[in-house]
């Protein structure tokens, strides 16, 4: 898998990407679990956590990613994603994939995984222009049809342009 990532001093300024985590949030119940794959630095947690829901927060990425300016609002854990070693400790009421899929070397498996590890909501978003040509860091271009495949056999798809960020989110019900 390739990585980029959004600097910890500077994950404020990244509007779209913190956009992601308010519409997940708005989504979540008091108590749920929620595992954030991919969860960079980990201000999603403390996005999440602004929103005064109490949930229980695990965020997954790469060995040697620095969380500690947001382990006071959840567990972190490292993973490989392209393996999902090691798996995750529960299964989720929600799961975030933001901006994801288009890093690891099979997202249709890896989707399929986070489909079967999530009880309630999947919310992903992925680029849905073509954007290899432009970051050395993805691996996947998608469309919205072809990131549609990536869920197939899910009870129900729900889709929100999020046109700022050449991406989708894709709201999934397993």
């Amino acid at each position: 898998m390739t990585w980029e990532r959004i600097p910890v001093e500077n994950w404020k300024a990244q509007r779209g990407h913190v956009e992601r985590y308010d519409w997940a949030a708005m989504m979540l119940r008091p108590g749920d679990v929620v595992l954030d794959v991919a969860c960079g630095v980990g201000y999603g947690a403390e996005v999440i956590h602004t929103w005064g829901v109490p949930v229980e927060y695990h965020g997954f990425d790469r060995p040697g990613v620095p969380h500690r300016r947001f382990e006071k609002f959840g567990t972190f854990h490292a993973c490989d994603l392209d393996t999902w070693l090691p798996p995750p400790p529960k299964s989720a009421d929600v799961t975030l994939c933001f901006e994801t899929l288009e890093h690891v070397a099979d997202p249709l498996r890896l989707a399929m995984l986070l489909m079967a590890t999530t009880d309630r909501l999947l919310i992903a978003s992925v680029p849905t222009v073509p954007t290899r040509h432009m970051n050395e860091h993805h691996l996947h271009d998608f469309t919205v049809s072809t990131a549609l495949e990536l869920f197939a056999g899910a009870r129900a798809v729900q889709i929100e342009p999020q046109p700022r960020e050449l991406s989708h989110l894709f709201y999934v019900t397993p």
